[in-house]
This record gives structure tokens, sequence and C-alpha cells, in this order.
């Protein structure tokens, strides 16, 4: 019974470890693509993946600081002839809470969602170096709009004639008012409707009143309409712009700068091989594209850090293939925006001019670049592509130059004025982190629980085998020692 006892034991443990061997090398050998399977299924963007609730409402906290440039030399340019630089004051930042809802979503059979976007925001004055209030001076948006259609459309008739009505209105190419009138509320300007009244073709405004985010807050068609992959079809696609206000590509650009590409900022691919990163940003029409820098660490995740350089806004002269964003000779370091912002002289450049030409900087006075502060990244997970901790940064200029009949532009030193930056940050929170280690960790769990079920099972069957065969061996001692122990006859 002893004996029968060990052996029906050994057997049993030989039997268990063989299963264990078995489940060991199944689960070792396979986990890598059950993973993957799992992973999938949570970043592809259908109306149940995981990768849905955090875009479709972003519960990420997210800021936009703006910092609003204050020219405190104007009249002493204006009286000189612009002979004496123009002189800024930062001010700010003044801080809004931003938040991201993705509304009017329509599936599409081939592998993307189409959807428009609202972004809200509220003013925090505890974060904020200033409030609404404050006054700024600066350019006259409007009037430096209407100067700038006026010299495109080189009629002398025509620009005697604003130039006439905007003398009779005693308008100024300076302009003060408060924050709150330049960002959201906007500011009522006469000249607006006078122009209106002309109706002169090629100077026509879409808008009565004027602020750089009026009628954009809570607003789900300012932004336009967004197609981008869910990564149904490939995960390395998954949101990846594929359309924009139903095009594939703008008007505002020649040849790739033209194209829609890169996310629009929030859902991305893993990113493990990619070098580059771009982000389409439809305040510009355009796509940026920023450069892998380093590895960082985000409340105890690894990302990848993508930073902007200077191939952003590079005019063709070092990069050539960015030469499609500059439709005149310009040095590098800005990118013109009018096209896409009716006509406006608008130019985009990193904060401070920070990585352009000199020529920007050094025509006004109060800007300094500065790498820590200046400097836009990503950081992104790389095997799920998540955003870590992001600050998207650029500023605004507008471009004023003489304008032949034009009384108030006389005079005036081309020179690209700074108007405002922002920075648009967000990092994840603690809750969202937990979330994605053990989301990583999940990728090594099966790996080691396989290896290990295989090593206790090996381990057990082999001391299942010494078991038996020790038992065998105890059996046939025992047979010899009973067959020399039978008398001779």
């Amino acid at each position: 019974m002893g004996f029968c006892g060990k052996r029906c034991g050994a057997i049993t443990l030989f039997s268990t470890g063989t299963i264990l061997i078995i489940l060991g090398l199944v689960l070792a050998l396979f986990w890598g693509s059950l993973y993957n399977q799992i992973l999938s299924n949570e970043l592809i963007l259908t109306n149940h993946s995981r990768s849905y609730e955090l875009w479709k409402e972003t519960p990420i906290p997210m800021y936009l600081s703006l910092y609003l440039f204050n020219w405190t030399n104007a009249g002493q340019v204006l009286q000189s002839k612009w002979a004496v630089k123009p002189e800024l004051q930062e001010c700010g930042p003044y801080v809004f809470s931003e938040h991201h809802i993705r509304v009017n979503l329509l599936w599409n059979d081939n592998g993307t969602v189409t959807y428009q976007q609202k972004r809200i925001w509220h003013f925090i004055p505890e974060l904020s170096n200033g409030s609404l209030s404050d006054k700024i001076t600066n350019l006259n948006p409007v009037v430096a709009t209407i100067g700038s259609k006026i010299k495109d459309l080189n009629s002398s008739t025509i620009r005697k004639l604003v130039n006439f009505a905007l003398k009779g209105l005693e308008h100024s190419i300076v302009t003060t008012k408060t924050v709150d009138e330049l960002l959201f509320t906007g500011f009522d300007d006469n000249v607006l409707q006078v122009v209106s009244k002309l109706k002169i073709k090629g100077l026509d405004i879409p808008f009565t009143k004027f602020g750089w985010f009026y009628m954009r807050n809570n607003s789900a068609t300012y932004d336009g309409t967004f197609t981008i992959y869910t990564g149904k079809t490939d995960l390395q696609r998954v949101g990846i712009m594929d359309l924009w206000n139903g095009q594939a590509r703008t008007s505002y650009y020649d040849n790739y700068c033209g194209d829609i590409n890169g996310t629009s900022g929030e859902l991305w691919p893993p990113v493990k091989d990619y070098q580059e990163v771009a982000i389409f940003s439809s305040d510009i029409c355009s796509s940026i594209t920023i450069t892998y820098n380093s590895t960082e660490v985000v409340d105890g995740v690894a990302g990848k850090k993508y930073v902007g350089t200077d191939y952003v806004f590079d005019n063709g002269t070092k990069y050539p293939e960015q030469a499609c964003y500059y439709s005149k000779p310009t040095p590098s370091g800005i990118r013109d925006v009018s096209k896409c912002r009716f006509g406006a002289p608008l130019f985009v450049s990193y904060p401070h001019f920070y990585l352009a030409d000199p020529v920007y900087k050094n025509a006004v006075k109060g800007l300094h670049p500065d790498k820590t502060k200046h400097e836009m990244y990503i950081t992104l997970e790389p095997s799920s592509g998540i955003p870590l901790d992001a600050r998207a940064q650029l500023q605004i200029n507008l471009f004023v130059e003489p304008i032949e009949s034009m009384s108030m532009f006389e005079n005036i030193k081309p020179t690209y004025m700074p108007m405002l930056w922002f920075s648009q940050t967000a990092t994840l929170t603690n809750k969202y982190a937990h979330m994605v280690r053990v989301l990583l960790v999940m990728d090594n769990v099966g790996l080691y629980v396989g290896w290990t079920a295989f090593g206790v099972g090996l381990l057990s069957s082999l001391i299942a085998i010494f078991i038996i065969c020790r038992q065998e061996w105890h059996e046939k001692e025992e047979e010899r020692l009973l067959d020399n122990e039978q008398p001779q006859s």
C-alpha cells in the first residue's frame, strides 16, 4: 500500500508537471501574439474600446497659457517714422482650462471616422499673471488685414478710396484693447462695416468683430471636419488624418506641403519605429513634423520625446522639401498662414522667434528666445502611442510694410510684429499613468508566467521520474536480497 501510494503520487506529480510544461510553453510562445491582440483591441478606435473613451471626451487636464505682447513705445516709433525699433513687453500668462469633445461622429466603411470637435475654455485667475481687463497696445489686426488685402488688389484708386475712409474714421495702425476683447469677446471696429458697404471684390472680411479666439469657444464647426483612421484595417494608422473638410489636401500650399498628414495630436499609433511624427493643425491649415530627441520617464512610464527643431520653419535652404511652404524668398523661422486666415498677413513661428533667423528678433526689442521656455514637444509611450506629456507652442506675428497711397502705412519699416504666443499643455495624470503601467506590465506577465509554469512543470516531472526510478531500484534491490536469502538445496 505504501509503495503504491508513493508510486501513484509520483505519477500524479509527473502528470501535473507535464501539463504545466505544455501550458507554460504555449503561454510563453504565444503570449506575445495574444497580448498584441488585446492591445490592438484597446487601441483601435471603436465605440466600445478604451482609446475611444479617452478620445471622445478627453479626461486629461489641459491648459492654454496665452502671452500677449504690449507695444510700449508705439507713439515714439510712429513719430520717428519707424527710425526707432518697436519695444515689446510680454504680458501674462493668461491661463485657461481647455476641454475637448468630439461630436457628430460618422463611422465610415473604409476604416475611418468623421467628426467635429468642440474646444471649451475657461479662464483660471489663480493660475494667471494678470486679469482679462489688462490693456494691451499693439498693431490693429483689422487695419493690418485691410492694408494687406488692398496691397494685393494692386489698384491705386481703391487704395485712395479706402485710405480716405480710414482717415475719416480716424483709424490708426495701433490699437489698445483689453485682453478679453483681444482674445474671446472680440471688439467692434467700424472700419469693418465701412469696408463691407464698399463691396470691393477681394476686400471681403468674413467677420463683424475681431478677437484671436472670437466665436471659437464651444464651437463645433470652427476647426472644421476631420476624418481619421480608426486602426481597424491597420493599427499603425490609428489616429492618422485622412481628410480635412472632406479633402486630402489643402489649396494653401503646393506639393507635399498641402497634403493632409499626421495626427490631430491626441490619438497616435504605436511609435516604436518612428524617428519623426507629424501633427496636423487646423489653426495653420498644415502639419508640423517633430523629431525624436530622447527617452523621458513620466510618472514611471518611459516614452519617446519628440521636439520641434529648425526643420519645422526652414525655408528650404537646409531642408529643400520645406521650400513649398514659402511663396517668396523669406529667411527661415516663420510660416506664412495668410491664405489660411482670410488673407490676414499672419505668420507663425516658435515663441520669441526661437530657432529663427536673427533678422526677426533683431527687428524689435524685448524678445528672449529660450529653449527651456519655448521648445515644443510631445512624449509618447512607444508601444501604445499614448501621449504622456505635451507642450504645443506657437507665436502669431503680423507682417506690416509700406503700402502706396495708404497714409497710415507710410514710412513703415517691413516688420514681422509679434502679437501673442500660446502654450498648450497636457500631462498624463497618475490615475491614467497607472493604467498605462499595468498595460505595459502585461506584456511580460504572460511570458514570465509561461516560463515559470514550464520550469515548475519540468522540475516536477524530473522529481516524479526520480521517485519512480528510485522506487523501482528499491524494488529490484529487495528482490535481489530475497533471492540471496533462499536456502541452498
